[in-house]
């Protein structure tokens, strides 16, 4: 089954010689196609000389195999065939993708298996064959990338350990795999499968891409190997079979792929060539690319061991556009090789002719005898000479400076040259050897930087900082003041020079403007913090000392027409009332006095409190005075239970004792009461009485008035 897995990129540093991308390939793609059928593939593209194929099948789905064309792309090979296990075109780049897949719901392999071991293979794509070798070798290059590099390399239980094989079966040869097959995708200079675990950024790195970040990257995998030959003896025109299968190891998802190049598959002879090119002291990504003026092309001849004991020269032909000794320093026609010696090398170092020719190439062949007797082979290898991109390099548009002690980061963009993300940066009034330098100018200063790409091509750029003066920021404040407790005073503020806009920062939060009247109720400090747009402040402060103040009074009546003041100011030490009833002492400096009025009614009473700093405070209160004695009763009253005059009783003010009883027309009490606020509802014993007039008497005593007996009548009206 398959693993649920969240998928994300880290990103990873290139180690040993992981290859930097060439700025000849960053604006094109790998580019792919299905159209072919697996016999096309076999004969069309992928065969070389001296093999002839038959009885090709494939296995797998339609999108998992087909053809690719790498030649301006970074994966090392010109074109081929490509296998994945799951979808080829999501081979295609730039890698902007997170953990690309297709899942094809097909079987995995158990010769993949074996190779993935403990892992289980899904999503096998199996391309195979039948052939038979013109010679005792047989040989072909591949690259195998992943999208599953390398944020799963060895996870998860069991891991994640997508892998290939080429196994191949017949005389001479016994193996592991079915059919005794052996698997000839090696790490080289081991036993090892080439698969996920093997073969890493960790594990054998010198033979590993990164491609997680590399500029204008190609491929969608984030990661690949470098060209590699699979290689092994055969019987000189016995029959084999091949089976080349890649699947994912683990799960179903995340795809990986092997590329195969074209005419690779051959079996040439004693002799096979192979090409590694490097420019500016670096290796190149593509084996058979460099550039013109910078760079070599190294050639190796391979005669194999089976002739060791002798010494040979080999003869090839020199072709293609590019002119011997013109655009390439003069190599000979011959190569040599002593007893016991296995290789020999040709170098082809670029000459520059200061010309735009665009791509040149360089074409060795070699011709080989079959150990079979009966067919010439032939060996050939092309390396390419590119023009060298120009450079260029761009640093920030000028600037100007309003403020002091500011940094201002420098950018240089360099693009273009050989050897993208090798440059080298030299700086004028400025401090790096990077990219980017940060500068801290006090004067208008001019920067320069010039770079260099790895093959000496330089280019040049420079920017301005102009630096206005800056005068430091002034703030002028109140003095610190004194005010009466309720006074306003105005806080204002004077700010010059620094650099607009100002923001003012109150302690306490008050305003966010310069200036504001305010009334403190007790001693306090203000504290303003002006900060201008270079984000420099300046502080300042100011102390306002508040004389507290406050007339407040309470008053009682004793009598009707007697009040008691008392005085609840606080902070005074005078005091001036005024009554407000015009009388002779209407007026009183006591703190808290006695006030008779003569006569009743409504009077404003004025308290004026005053403190030792002579700040004052002024209070007011109404109050309504009555007589000392005062009664009053109606003549009618309807109990209709309307809520309105449903009962009867007296009224009055400065009543000690009262008494109320009424009678009916013969003289029987009907009603009595003590309580001048329990009034007669019209009725006798609970019955309700008829309407009429009824006699009623009130005996009354006041505080300041003697025993007295009123009568009346009260009309009842129902």
């Amino acid at each position: 089954m398959y693993l649920n897995r969240l998928i994300h990129k880290p990103v990873y540093s290139i180690l040993g010689i992981a290859l930097g991308l060439l700025p000849f390939f960053s604006k094109a793609q790998l580019t792919t196609s299905t159209a072919m059928t697996p016999a096309q593939l076999v004969q069309n593209v992928l065969l070389g000389s001296g093999i002839v194929a038959t009885n090709i099948t494939y296995t797998g789905d339609i999108q998992a195999r087909g053809t690719f064309n790498g030649a301006a792309s970074n994966v090392g090979l010109a074109s081929g065939v490509i296998l994945s296990s799951g979808d080829i075109s999501n081979a295609v780049g730039p890698n902007n993708q997170t953990g690309v897949t297709t899942s094809n719901g097909l079987v995995g392999d158990p010769d993949l298996d074996q190779i993935m071991s403990p892992t289980l293979s899904y999503e096998a794509a199996i391309l195979e064959f039948d052939f038979i070798p013109t010679s005792d070798t047989v040989k072909f290059r591949y690259v195998f990338g992943s999208d599953e590099y390398m944020e799963f390399v060895s996870t998860f239980p069991g891991g994640i350990n997508d892998g290939f094989g080429f196994f191949i079966s017949g005389p001479g040869i016994t193996g592991p795999f079915s059919n005794n097959a052996k698997n000839i995708a090696l790490v080289p200079g081991t036993s090892l499968p080439v698969t996920m675990f093997n073969l890493n950024l960790n594990n054998n790195g010198q033979y590993y891409f990164d491609n997680e970040n590399p500029a204008g990257a190609t491929i969608q995998y984030d990661g690949f190997t470098v060209p590699l030959t699979a290689i092994t003896n055969v019987q000189c025109g016995s029959t084999y079979h091949i089976k080349i299968a890649i699947a994912d190891g683990g799960d179903g998802i995340i795809d990986s792929g092997v590329f195969l190049e074209e005419g690779s598959f051959s079996s040439t002879g004693n002799v096979f060539i192979t090409t590694n090119t490097d420019f500016g002291g670096n290796p190149g990504t593509n084996d058979t690319m460099f550039y013109e003026g910078c760079g070599a092309a190294t050639i190796t001849f391979d005669r194999g061991t089976t002739h060791l004991a002798f010494a040979d020269t080999m003869n090839y032909i020199i072709d293609g556009t590019a002119g011997n000794g013109i655009d390439y320093s003069m190599i000979t026609t011959e190569v040599i090789f002593a007893v016991g010696q296995q290789t020999a090398t040709v170098v082809i170092n670029s000459l520059s002719d200061l010309l735009t020719e665009g791509t040149e190439t360089v074409i060795l062949k070699v011709f080989n005898t079959s150990p079979c007797g009966t067919v010439n082979d032939t060996s050939t290898v092309t390396v390419y000479i590119v023009d060298s991109p120009p450079i260029s390099v761009t640093l920030n548009n000028d600037t100007t400076l309003f403020c002091p002690s500011l940094n201002v980061p420098l950018t240089a963009n360099a693009t273009g040259g050989v050897a993208v993300g090798n440059y080298t940066y030299t700086w004028t009034n400025a401090t790096s050897t990077s990219s980017t330098a940060n500068v801290n100018p006090t004067v208008t200063t001019t920067y320069y930087v010039t770079v260099s790409d790895s093959c000496g091509n330089t280019a040049s750029d420079s920017m301005i900082v102009n630096v206005i003066p800056y005068l430091p920021l002034q703030l002028s404040f109140n003095n610190d003041t004194t005010i009466c407790g309720g006074n306003e005073v105005l806080l204002d503020a004077n700010v010059t020079q620094g650099r607009p806009d100002y923001v003012y920062n109150w302690s306490p939060n008050i305003t966010n403007v310069d200036s504001i009247t305010v009334t403190p109720g007790s001693d306090i400090t203000y504290t303003l913090t002006v900060t201008d747009a270079c984000g420099l402040s300046v502080t300042d402060q100011v102390t306002v000392t508040v004389y507290p103040i406050n007339a407040d009074f309470v008053y009682n009546f004793t009598t009707n027409q007697t009040v008691d003041f008392t005085n609840l100011s606080t902070g005074g030490v005078t005091y001036f009332w005024n009554f407000g009833d015009g009388s002779f002492d209407s007026v009183s400096t006591s703190i808290s006095p006695q006030h008779y009025y003569p006569t009743d009614g409504t009077y404003t009473v004025t308290l004026i409190s005053t403190n030792q700093e002579g700040c004052s405070d002024t209070t007011q209160q109404t109050l309504v005075v009555l007589p000392d004695f005062y009664f009053y009763f109606p003549n009618a009253f309807t109990p209709n239970n309307n809520g309105k005059n449903d009962v009867y009783m007296g009224y009055g003010v400065g009543i000690k004792s009262y008494r109320m009883r009424i009678f009916d027309r013969w003289g029987e009490l009907i009603f009595e009461t003590t309580d001048l606020y329990t009034g007669w509802d019209g009725t006798y014993k609970g019955n309700k009485l008829p309407g009429g007039v009824y006699p009623v008497v009130f005996d009354l005593e006041g505080y300041l008035a003697n025993p007295m007996q009123k009568y009346g009548h009260v009309t009842l009206i129902r």
